[in-house]
């Protein structure tokens, strides 16, 4: 099991391994007129595209095409393309998320008085590191209102 920090450095979002090695990061490039979200992933970058009624889903692309999309209604990540995999998840004070019922990756938010809180994120080892900072960024930025209680 793979065991992570993530924490909010300006207006990105870290993961960083145990030793504090960055994993890789979640970029929130927006201004008046434009607004971003991407993943960056050993040197590369990985566009997300806010899709959907009411831009609920997320869609994870590079220039080969989409690599995962998320499906809110069914509560599941599916990776596209050559050797498709779905991937359940559930939102709540723990995020987490299974394949075939077996935890996969467990998100746990340490709140912070006065400052950003910092999420504890366990990864079983042969998990994709770039599906979890794309769960990572679903679980905790786009619709944090939907899972957990709110305080």
């Amino acid at each position: 099991m793979k065991k992570y920090i993530a924490q909010h450095h300006k207006k990105q979002f870290v993961l960083l391994s145990d030793d504090n090695q960055e994993i890789g990061r979640i970029v929130n490039n927006s201004n008046f007129f434009n607004f971003r979200h991407y993943i960056i992933f050993k040197s590369r970058s990985y566009d997300i595209k806010n899709v959907g009624f009411l831009k609920n889903d997320v869609e994870l692309f590079n220039g080969n095409g989409i690599i995962y999309f998320t499906d809110l209604a069914k509560e599941r990540i599916v990776k596209s393309g050559e050797g498709v995999r779905i991937y359940q998840f559930n939102l709540n004070k723990t995020n987490q998320l299974f394949e075939k019922g077996k935890l996969l990756i467990e998100i746990k938010e340490e709140k912070k008085k006065f400052k950003d809180s910092i999420f504890h994120v366990e990864v079983e080892d042969s998990v994709d590191d770039l599906l979890t900072l794309l769960f990572l960024h679903y679980s905790t930025k786009e619709f944090n209102s939907i899972g957990g209680d709110g305080d």
